[in-house]
């Protein structure tokens, strides 16, 4: 499995996806994530701490070695780096957070990936009762992009992984079980299609 995480607008979890995506998958073969960010931090987060998986910035990435590939790129991905990805994998997947702001940068990314297998994932939503998440869902449906019916959502058992350089499910937080559910869902999913 190849996966691609990106998105156009910053802030929306995309490094926290690719790290947990990449987790994931290591359950299911040697997998490497590969940090085409130039911010780091995809490579920060896993070289802190004890992670099953491989991971290299994408100038020093060996991926033919690997079952399983995720690539952690920059906010408003280069061209380039679209083009050298992208076409290899199997699946993009492109986070966004459940506003509105968020949400309206999609149809300009759609056009871009018309040709790719992609999928929308909603992140930093607000748990329940908050309608947010579900609100965001239904403007994917009216917008025609294909999305997972998961969301993840926004919990401050993240942040603590990411300081501790662990996953989500490692932080002892009342809501970290939960928060790795989240992306366990996902998981499953992308196997499921």
């Amino acid at each position: 499995m190849r996966i691609l995480v990106l998105s156009l607008k910053g802030g929306v979890g995309k490094t926290t996806t690719a790290v947990h995506l990449a987790a994931l998958l290591a359950d299911r073969g040697d997998t490497l994530l590969i940090d085409a960010d130039p911010a780091g931090g995809a490579h920060a987060w896993a070289t802190r701490g004890q992670m099953q998986f491989a991971v290299a910035e994408a100038d020093s990435a060996k991926p033919k070695r690997f079952e399983h590939v995720v690539v952690d790129t920059r906010a408003q991905p280069k061209a380039k780096t679209l083009d050298e990805f992208s076409r290899k994998a199997d699946l993009l997947i492109v986070p966004t957070a459940p506003s509105e702001l968020s949400l309206e940068t999609l149809p300009r990314l759609r056009d871009d990936l018309e040709d790719l297998p992609f999928k929308v994932l909603v992140t930093l939503a607000p748990p329940v009762p908050s309608r947010d998440a579900e609100r965001a869902l239904e403007r994917l449906d009216t917008l025609s992009l294909p999305h997972f019916a998961g969301v993840i959502r926004r919990y401050s058992a993240f942040e603590k992984a990411v300081q501790l350089g662990v996953l989500v499910r490692d932080v002892r937080d009342p809501r970290a079980a939960s928060a790795w559910a989240d992306y366990a869902a996902v998981d499953a999913a992308i196997f499921a299609r």
